[in-house]
Parts: C-alpha cells; sequence; structure tokens
C-alpha cells in the first residue's frame, strides 16, 4: 500500500507513573481504559438519579458522575449513594462540583473522586488583562491555600479528584499570559499538578476537554509533552464535550478520543451526547473495539487522502472507525480529503459519511455545526428535543456554529465560538445568544426559537 499504513504509537512506560484508585477502580498504570458516563436527572430527584446510575453501570460504565451544583444536594448524594448499594450496585462516584470549593470539601467524605474546576478557584477579578509577575505568583499562592482543605479531606476519606480543565472557561490570570489557548489549558493543568504536588497529593486525574475536536487533542498533546519533560505521568480523563447527538455527535467523540488514544494517550473516557447516558456509555465500550481493530482495517493514507474502504453494514461501526483514523491522521499528517466505500451503502450515503467525519475534524465544513451539552442535574429544558428541533430548523448552513446548551454555567462559555446559541435557565425557560452577547431574558423555546430565526435572518 502507498503512503503511511503503520500508526505510531507513543508510550508512557518509560516514566514512574501514578495509579489512581477510585473505590474498587484503578485509573492509569497498566489498568484497563475505565469507561464513564454522567446522570442528567435532578440529583434532588433521589429516585430518578439512582434508576439513571443503575442504567449506566448496567450498560457497562466503570464509574458514574452526578452534579452538585449547591450544598443542598449534598445530602441527596448521601441517600443516592445508600440506595444504589441497598440495590447491589457498588459503581463509584464522582461529585462533579461547580462554583463552590466548601460543596466540594464536602463531597469528598461521600464521593468516591471530586471533579473540580480549576476557574473556581481562581480569584474573581474579571476580565483582567494585565497580571504583573507578582500577582500572578500571588493568585497562585491563594488558589493553593483555598484547594488545601479539599487535599486534606480527600486524603483522610481516600478520595480521588479529578482537576477538570475547561476551555470555556479558563480563568483571567491563565488567559491573560496564554490567550484562549490549548497551550492556556495545558498550563493552567500544569500549575494545579504543582499543587498536588506542594501537598503531596497524587491520587488525581487531568482532562481538557473542549468543544472543539482540535482544541481538545492539542491541549492533551501539549499536557503529556509537559509531563513528560517533568517526568511525570498522571492519568489522563480524555473526551470531546458538547459533541451534540447522532452520527455527528459520535464522529466527533470518536476524532478526539481515537486521535489521542492511537497516540498511546489515555486512561478513561467520557463520549458526551446529548441522549440519555447510557448511550454513551453503549459508543465508548464500541469506539475501544474498533480502536483494536484499526490497524487490520483497509485503508490507504497518500498526499493527504485518506481512503477508506472497509466494509461495515453498521454506519455507527464505520464512523467511530473512520472517525478515529481521520482524527490520528489529521493531527500528525494533515488529512485533505476523506473517500469512502461501502458496497453496502450508496454513493450518495458514503459521501455523508465523509462529510460528517470531515467536519467532526474541522477539515471541511459542509453544513451547520451544532454545539450541544449532554445535560445534567442542572438543565431544566428538555435539550434532546430542543436540538432536534433546532436541527431542523437550522442545519442547512456551512459555517454556521449554533450552541444548545444545559444551562448557564458552562453554557456561554463551552459555546464561546458559535455564532448563535440557546442555553437554558429556569424551568422550560433558555436564553437566545448572538455570538457571547446575550440578546433575551429567559424565554420560552418556542419564542428562542423565533427570534432565532429572525436574527438570522
Amino acid at each position: 500500500m502507498e503512503g503511511i499504513r503503520t500508526l505510531r504509537l507513543c508510550s508512557n512506560k518509560n516514566l514512574p507513573e501514578f495509579t489512581v484508585m477510585v473505590k474498587g477502580v484503578v485509573i492509569g498504570g497498566n489498568a484497563p481504559m475505565a469507561i464513564q458516563s454522567m446522570t442528567n436527572t435532578d440529583t434532588m430527584d433521589v429516585a430518578a438519579t439512582v434508576a439513571q446510575c443503575r442504567r449506566i453501570a448496567d450498560a457497562g460504565a466503570d464509574l458514574v458522575r452526578i452534579t452538585v451544583p449547591s450544598m443542598r444536594e449534598v445530602a441527596a448524594m448521601q441517600a443516592i449513594k445508600k440506595e444504589l448499594h441497598a440495590a447491589g450496585y457498588d459503581i463509584p462516584l464522582i461529585a462533579d462540583v461547580h462554583f463552590n470549593p466548601q460543596v466540594a470539601v464536602s463531597m469528598a467524605a461521600i464521593a468516591d473522586k471530586v471533579r473540580i474546576n480549576p476557574g473556581n478557584y481562581s480569584d474573581r477579578v474579571g476580565k483582567k488583562k494585565e497580571w504583573t509577575e507578582t500577582e500572578y505568583r500571588q493568585s497562585l499562592t491563594r488558589m493553593a491555600e483555598k484547594a488545601q482543605s479539599l487535599f486534606e479531606m480527600c486524603r483522610k476519606h481516600g478520595t480521588a479528584i479529578r482537576i477538570g480543565v475547561n476551555h470555556g472557561s479558563l480563568s483571567s490570570r491563565i488567559i491573560s499570559r496564554f490567550g484562549n489557548t490549548p497551550q492556556a489549558m495545558a498550563m493552567s493543568a500544569m500549575e494545579w499538578m504543582e499543587v498536588c504536588r506542594q501537598f503531596n497529593f497524587h491520587q488525581v486525574v487531568f482532562s481538557m476537554k473542549s468543544s472543539n475536536v482540535l482544541t481538545m487533542i492539542e491541549a492533551t498533546m501539549l499536557l503529556y509533552s509537559m509531563m513528560q519533560e517533568k517526568k511525570l505521568a498522571y492519568p489522563l480523563h480524555i473526551g470531546v464535550t458538547e459533541t451534540g447527538n447522532g452520527l455527528e455527535g459520535r464522529a466527533k467523540s470518536a476524532a478526539g478520543i481515537g486521535a489521542l488514544l492511537l497516540s498511546g494517550i489515555g486512561n478513561t473516557v467520557r463520549v458526551s451526547l446529548t441522549e440519555p447516558p447510557e448511550n454513551e456509555v453503549v459508543f465508548a465500550k464500541l469506539l475501544l473495539e474498533e480502536l483494536v481493530q484499526i490497524e487490520y482495517c483497509n485503508y490507504t493514507f497518500f498526499d493527504g487522502v485518506l481512503h477508506y474502504a472497509e466494509p461495515k453494514t453498521d454506519k455507527v461501526r464505520l464512523v467511530a472507525q473512520a472517525a478515529a483514523l481521520c482524527g490520528y491522521l489529521h493531527y500528525y499528517h494533515k488529512v485533505k480529503k476523506l473517500v469512502i466505500e461501502n458496497p453496502n451503502f450508496s454513493t450518495t450515503e458514503n459521501q455523508a459519511l465523509a462529510d460528517i467525519i470531515l467536519q467532526a475534524c474541522r477539515i471541511k465544513m459542509s453544513k451547520t455545526e451544532f454545539i450541544s451539552c449532554p445535560s445534567c442535574g442542572r438543565t431544566q429544558y428538555n435539550i434532546t428535543e430542543v436540538l432536534e428541533k433546532v436541527k431542523a430548523q437550522f442545519g442547512h448552513y456551512p459555517n454556521l456554529k449554533i450552541g444548545v446548551m444545559g444551562c448557564i454555567v458552562n453554557g456561554p462559555g463551552e459555546m464561546a465560538d458559535a455564532d448563535f446559541g440557546i442555553v437554558g435557565g429556569t424551568k422550560d425557560k433558555v436564553a437566545v445568544f448572538r455570538g457571547k452577547e446575550r440578546v433575551s431574558n429567559f424565554i420560552s423555546v418556542e419564542e428562542a426559537l423565533l427570534l432565532l430565526q429572525q436574527i438570522m435572518a
């Protein structure tokens, strides 16, 4: 075969690697890849959340994450854990904490792992653009001081931590020095790595999350390289956030996760889909299966053209494998064109599949790109239904980006590069955004769709 045929695989094995124990699940080292998902029920609805945790576990997840937006959900988490144990489910629980560091401290005594956002520990200084070196160092010191009680509580209870760097919520301090870039994301993680080492706490997993596949790959690759330079190997959680649904969402996830896993990078994965969370687990398992087989699939890559001729009858499997391959090759060698040949599908269907994958990798934009979160307990409207309405109404605009986000916590930040967006607020109400500017109060979905149509006209 002409062109590149052998995949280049990286390895951490020359480095002393930290492994993280989350209850009975080992993350890192030679441990199997851990699959996780997240509930989208209201955490205060204990019965609904327990039922969804059970479905996620039954689908094959190794861990499940639950949002804990405030102190009032702490007691609910205790009840959820108790009911799961009573039903015979011992799946580790991860508390997803936003805004309030004290919630993270409280959850360290209950959850098996606590996910925190570095931005929640930064100084609240608005959009300050200039920082002196002294101010910068002092801010880092205050950040460490805020985190000390969390490390102490986690150490006491054997609780792990995930430092979840999110492209949409970087601190002003880090942006002032590195811009809103993949480098800034990696540097944010490295700052926290130093804080962890300062307190001699190593039960930590790091992640670089973005709705942009290329940003997520680049940020994770940079972090991996920085760790190698310092001879560190903390476990990495990988995933593309706000991917949407259907084949498009699966292609984005496969392109980002696949590019990293084929490079030998990653210890635990989460596919993010605006669908029932158990679907995330099903696709994550399928993706891992396809990656094992990818070296034997029928493809050639020459002069920027990826020719993929695997005769699979299942479009989801085809997309999983071809998108992972395309994402990997595009990162290292720049894919210009993708040709899919599958005798089970028409020429038009094969071209449509290729277009979905090329758009996922941001190589060729052939229709509207949707940035849509998987939702969680903070979402107060039917995001799955609304996404389908938005796709049906606005899905035919190449180079246009529309966000459909569950809540105001991550919504505006994660869809910051979108042209327009809908962000959830109060019960069954959403706000409309034009770029980063909010252009409506919280209104009904029907009013929001009409307003979108008017401002896009």
